[in-house]
């Protein structure tokens, strides 16, 4: 399994691919990590602009063509295809001392494949949750991953239940977000009730703002399919909340422009950021968010969050017969798994009933979400708007968020545990 013997110990090449934004941000990290324990290690790989950033030589930048959905990756098959062949040239040539693969399944099982091929040792560094769907790739786990580092209790279960070789890290999210500078004076300038990770025991003080903080999402395609939905949503709480403020936080400059031109084809101004979704976090009363994993960040920082991800026709039907978890939000698949004698699972070998979710499967939501083909605008609004007019519904969420944190923030740095595990093994 392990490489050590073989590894070039004075000056080890480590090879990374992330295609994900924020797998691009946890791969720079782990760079950095690295980096301070061997001073003498060089890094390339496939990668986006945050990884870049580091002593990494990036070939590739893969966030541009980050996609989701069946249909975006098939029109990007032919780039993928010579990247991989790329990949197939640096393995043989180059000789990589190990591989880190960082999400983005879609493309790196391939990637694992040619470095197993290559006799190269792979490690997977938030491994893709296959716990969640497509449960039949948990073979390619054990056939070509050498060590998953994986981010929560039940995923580390789940993958040595089934004869992977796993260890838990926690999730650098969390890490992430008590670390993170914060422009302290742009998030006083908003004068918000809430500066900072919400509490069960704040006093809100009178004058106020309350702001709604809307989280389009990290990938073109996430912003274009659910623009649409938050506008409707922020507009029926508008309707019956009129002293709350939305607020757009922009993952780039792109994102920013196309939010704007789509506000102003509608005749509204709500304010739009890039480059402040943390402030803009912290200064949120309650958030209203695309799936993802920014769910945990709003677990780390315990905002009441409502959770939306619009879907075609055909990916909704689709999507029964992949599923094997009841939620597609990290938080309530934390918050349930915590419950006594409930599981976020399905039954194995048994469809869920539907694609949409139970009355009972609602009822345990911690953070509600609407994946969906149509309009939810009404009933996610009536969410938010529960915390919004109702202090008391908002600080028990709060308070449950509070625990939920407690139980699963449980280690200082998953970044400098995933590190020394890495180095420990392989070099």
């Amino acid at each position: 399994m392990e490489n050590k013997d073989n590894s070039s110990s004075d000056s080890p090449l480590i090879f990374l691919s992330a295609g994900d934004p924020s797998g691009d941000v946890h791969a720079a990290k782990l760079v950095e990590e690295l980096a301070a324990v061997m001073p003498n290690a060089r890094f390339v790989g496939f990668a986006g602009p945050k990884t870049a950033a580091t002593r990494c030589d990036v070939r590739f930048d893969l966030t541009q063509f980050a996609v989701m959905m069946l249909k975006r990756a098939l029109l990007n098959l032919p780039t993928y295809a010579r990247i991989l062949r790329d990949a197939d040239r640096l393995f043989r040539n180059e000789r990589p001392d190990l591989v880190i693969l960082v999400d983005f399944p879609s493309f790196n099982w391939k990637i694992a494949q040619k470095a197993k091929t290559a006799g190269i040792p792979v490690v997977y560094f938030m491994p893709p949750q296959i716990w969640g769907w497509g449960q039949w790739r948990v073979k390619k786990m054990r056939k070509y991953v050498d060590l998953a580092l994986s981010c929560f209790s039940f995923e580390d279960e789940w993958f040595r239940e089934r004869g992977c070789h796993s260890v838990l890290i926690g999730h650098p999210f969390f890490e992430e977000a008590r670390a993170r500078h914060i422009d302290q004076a742009f998030l006083e300038s908003l004068n918000s009730q809430e500066t900072g990770v919400s509490s069960s025991a704040l006093h809100h003080e009178c004058g106020k703002i309350k702001y709604l903080t809307a989280l389009p999402g990290s990938r073109d395609q996430e912003v274009t399919n659910n623009l649409e939905s938050l506008l409707a949503t922020i507009g029926k709480v508008l309707n019956k909340a009129s002293d709350v403020k939305p607020v757009f936080a922009a993952f780039r400059d792109s994102h920013a422009e196309y939010i704007r031109n789509e506000l102003k084809k509608r005749g509204l101004n709500y304010p739009v950021y890039v480059g402040k979704t943390p402030e803009l976090l912290r200064a949120a009363y309650c958030c209203l968010g695309v799936s993802g994993s920014v769910s945990i960040e709003l677990l780390s920082l315990c905002k009441p969050t409502v959770i939306i991800y619009r879907i075609s026709k055909l990916e909704f039907f689709v999507l029964r017969f992949l599923k094997r978890v009841k939620y597609m939000t990290l938080t309530n698949l934390l918050y349930v798994h915590g419950l006594e004698g409930e599981t976020p699972f399905y039954p194995e070998r048994r469809l869920p009933e539907r694609t949409d979710h139970t009355p009972k499967e609602r009822e345990m939501m911690i953070f509600p979400e609407f994946i969906t083909k149509g309009d939810c605008s009404e009933d996610a609004a009536n969410c938010l708007l529960a915390w919004l007019e109702n202090d008391e519904t908002r600080r028990q969420c709060v308070e449950k968020l509070e625990r939920l944190k407690q139980e699963n923030d449980f280690v200082d740095s998953p970044i400098k545990l995933a590190a020394q595990k890495i180095v420990e093994r392989f070099l």
